[in-house]
């Protein structure tokens, strides 16, 4: 088995460097320990010649490279699109798990009709050319338990 790649350093010498190591996929990436990856994979041995090669008759962790950095730049409505591509990635998916290779031009046509949807959501408004350059903090307000009192000599915080 091969060794696990280490992650690289993030060299955020310039703004498109930064945005590319905050969208880097992981999950189908070469930096997944091989262990992991390999209980997704069907190996059988042949011998041949006296030597015994390992052969890998079925990869469903490749399946998952179809995750890559451009869905999570997605600007999909969460009614219609969002279900839409769920539905077309899911159906794509079960193809090629279930369906095997003689079935790869209808899993591919499924993978395209979710990718067209998500690719030209990305244009939306303007939505990427907006975004890319953007940083948005986010703060919500809750109310923690400390912050009530439940008694006369109950300890804790008032507002």
């Amino acid at each position: 088995m091969t060794q696990q790649n280490k992650i690289p350093m993030p060299q955020a010498n310039t703004d498109l460097a930064f945005q590319q190591s905050l969208t880097d996929p992981f999950t189908s990436s070469q930096y997944v320990d091989p262990s992991f990856m390999n209980k997704f994979k069907d190996i059988s041995f042949i011998e041949k010649d006296g030597q015994t090669f390992a052969k890998v008759e079925k990869d469903l962790w490749a399946i998952l490279q179809i995750f890559n950095r451009d869905w999570r730049l997605g600007n999909i409505d969460k009614k219609e699109e969002a279900v839409f591509i769920r539905y077309n990635i899911d159906l794509c998916a079960d193809i090629l798990n279930l369906l095997g290779d003689d079935f790869k031009q209808p899993a591919l046509i499924c993978f395209e009709r979710a990718l067209c949807v998500n690719e030209t959501s990305q244009s939306k408004g303007g939505f990427m050319r907006r975004m890319l350059n953007t940083f948005i903090h986010k703060t919500s307000n809750t109310t923690d338990d400390r912050t009530k009192k439940s008694g006369i000599f109950a300890r804790g915080f008032k507002k």
